[in-house]
């Protein structure tokens, strides 16, 4: 129902998700994200937003990725519906497709990156995902953009085999500032995504109000 990803930005220790899917809304269940902590996707057939929840919990009390998400599929009995990828802030990654959900379904996992997606329009939206994200990150684009050229080459492979509509991207470093776009319903909403993305991009007095706003390296701005 979902294709999604999660990676890590290591030169600026920043974290960031970008995900699609066929239904309303997914902002606020799929893409999960405490900067310095770790991310995490939790979709399919039967999303368990608790899960992501858990399992970041679990990070921020030092366990170690891949025994959180032992963990959190022992205990959870609708595992076989879940879809869910958990990384830490070094980039150590762990999850699991449940056998229930619809496919086509796909899971990587590498340090640093993690792509998945259930019922795929094709085989081919995990491979074209990956590849375009390499592709922005070696050409020196900013994680956001290369999260971003990863969902619209998703799509373009076949993405949310129902079509797509809504999409979110969550990026963060820690002691920085966030970025959390989302949109909830549209007919195109990887396009919208990257627009907003666009504007926002664009829109120097928000820019200029941004570079105003404390983070951890300047907190005495104003």
């Amino acid at each position: 129902m979902t294709f999604s990803l999660i990676a890590l930005d290591r030169d600026r220790q920043t974290l960031g998700i970008a995900c699609a899917t066929g239904g309303p809304a997914l902002g606020g269940f799929v893409p999960h994200l405490h900067a310095g902590v770790g991310a995490a996707i939790t979709q399919g057939y039967s999303t368990n937003v608790m899960a992501a929840e858990r399992g970041l919990a679990r990070l921020a009390a030092g366990e170690a990725v891949t025994s959180a998400v032992a963990e959190l599929r022992r205990e959870d009995d609708g595992e076989a519906w879940r879809q869910l990828a958990l990384m830490d802030g070094r980039g150590e990654v762990a999850g699991w497709t449940g056998e229930s959900n619809v496919p086509v379904c796909d899971l990587h996992l590498e340090t640093g990156l993690a792509v998945a997606g259930n019922m795929l329009g094709s085989d081919e939206v995990v491979p074209a995902m990956l590849a375009a994200y390499r592709q922005a990150m070696a050409a020196g684009e900013a994680l956001a953009e290369a999260l971003l050229d990863a969902l619209v080459a998703g799509q373009r492979a076949g993405g949310d085999r129902r079509g797509l509509v809504s999409a979110a991207l969550k990026v963060r470093a820690p002691g920085g500032l966030p970025l959390d776009l989302r949109i909830d319903h549209s007919d195109e909403a990887v396009t919208a995504l990257v627009e907003l993305h666009q504007r926002i991009q664009a829109d120097q007095n928000f820019q200029a109000f941004l570079a105003r706003l404390p983070t951890d390296e300047a907190p005495d701005r104003y």
